[in-house]
């Protein structure tokens, strides 16, 4: 590892009281403070002992080749000349400093410091705002937001606007550049979400032992056919596999299904999502049916016997003929695959964490979350790349699904699945 040595470490421990003395004093105090009861901020004074630290490094490169401060030096090559001001990097925040200035008695040129560039390294203050930002706060509040800014000055809002440009651009290179080649996925999620005006369509997989995985994001206007099949095409380059047999669960939009079907092919096994489902039914329906389909439906969706699901759900739809034709027509399509999971066997558990998309609207509310306070979408670029971080920074927090331990169970009967599949055909 490369070192850039600034002073002489045997100078500091012969001399380690005068130059360290006020960094001690200051501990102690804090100490003495906390023991005695006082109330004492100390993240505060923790910062504020960096600080300490800071100048005193400062002050013995000064010291080196400038000599002590009030005794003569024989020889010395610079003379001490005031300070100049100057801003350091504490956790993330820009602190203000005094940093102590040399010049040269014979040019007059002054000394260029080597420690006080390490103490102003941004790094960390972009991590720090990416973090903070990125977990909702605006860049016109980031002032406000970050730690009260221990005498905070100098950090604007362009200035951490164009940081974070940078930042998320960087979550989108991640996103698009995952291979997926390693991913031993059984279910493969599809759902979309309204972000600055744009809509946002996101794949999510799950493997076989219950990991999440965000795999990609595609945007458009809506979620048409061409939307989701770009993005799964994208995913296909990037590893995953055709050949594999998973399970797609889907709200329910024909142009989504279409597009499943253009590039897994006929075979793919596909579960509508029940919520979404009974949301689409229930729209069409006076309020005071609602209630009652709701049940019904939801009563229908958790037997396991697919025959009689199937059964409750085509007697259901004959009553809403004489309410609403619409919302009967609505049950009737695609019925059969909101019966997917029941058709396949899947234990009572698994089948509930499977049966409809909420398991990806985590992952949309979390983008959701971390957008709101963004005033200004900047157009489809902003849209992505904040999409892109929000799902990355979400993704940190995923759980495996409930039922997790029965995916064999899955991967089985997709495999039986597809084989009966290509033989009918």
């Amino acid at each position: 590892m490369h070192t850039n040595k600034i002073v002489n470490r045997n100078d500091v421990l012969n001399d380690h009281q005068r130059i360290l003395g006020g960094v001690e004093e200051r501990i102690k105090g804090i100490l003495l403070d906390i023991l005695g009861g006082t109330q004492t901020n100390l993240a505060r004074e923790l910062k504020g002992i960096a600080l300490d630290v800071m100048n005193a490094v400062m002050d013995l490169e000064i010291a080196q080749v400038a000599g002590v401060k009030g005794k003569h030096t024989e020889g010395r090559l610079y003379s001490r000349w005031g300070h100049n001001p100057g801003s350091v990097i504490l956790d993330g925040t820009k602190v203000s400093c005094e940093v102590p200035r040399a010049v040269s008695a014979d040019t007059r040129q002054s000394y260029l410091l080597k420690s006080y560039p390490l103490f102003r390294q941004t790094g960390e203050m972009v991590k720090r705002a990416y973090r903070d930002l990125i977990r909702g706060i605006s860049t016109r509040r980031y002032a406000e937001g970050v730690d009260q800014f221990l005498d905070g000055h100098g950090i604007s809002a362009s200035s951490i606007s164009r940081h974070m440009v940078k930042a998320t651009a960087a979550k989108v290179k991640e996103m698009f550049s995952r291979s997926l080649s390693a991913l031993e996925l059984c279910v493969l999620m599809i759902d979309g979400v309204e972000v600055g005006g744009h809509t946002v369509v996101i794949a999510l997989g799950i493997d076989t032992k219950g990991v999440k995985h965000v795999l990609g994001l595609r945007q458009g206007a809506t979620e048409n056919a061409a939307v989701v099949k770009g993005l799964l095409e994208d995913l296909l380059e990037r590893g995953l596999s055709p050949e594999r047999a998973m399970l797609v669960v889907i709200d329910g939009a024909k142009a989504l299904r279409k597009a499943v079907e253009a590039v897994f092919g006929e075979t793919i096994a596909v579960q509508r999502c029940t919520v979404h489902k009974k949301r689409n039914v229930l729209d069409h329906l006076p309020q005071s049916e609602r209630a009652r389909v709701s049940r019904r439906m939801s009563k229908a969706y958790e037997l396991t016997d697919v025959d009689t699901a199937r059964s409750e759900l085509q007697s259901l739809a004959k009553e809403l003929y004489a309410v609403n034709p619409s919302a009967a027509r609505s049950l009737e399509e695609g019925l059969e695959e909101t019966l997917t999971l029941q058709r396949l066997g899947l234990p009572d558990l698994l089948r509930m964490s499977l049966r409809s998309t909420n398991v990806i609207e985590s992952s949309n509310s979390g983008v959701r979350d971390r957008a709101r306070n963004v005033k200004r979408w900047q157009g489809g670029d902003h849209v992505e790349r904040w999409t892109a971080a929000g799902l990355l920074e979400t993704e940190k927090s995923f759980r495996r699904i409930k039922g997790y331990r029965h995916l064999a169970v899955l991967v089985v009967a997709l495999e039986n699945n597809r084989r009966k599949k290509q033989s009918a055909a």
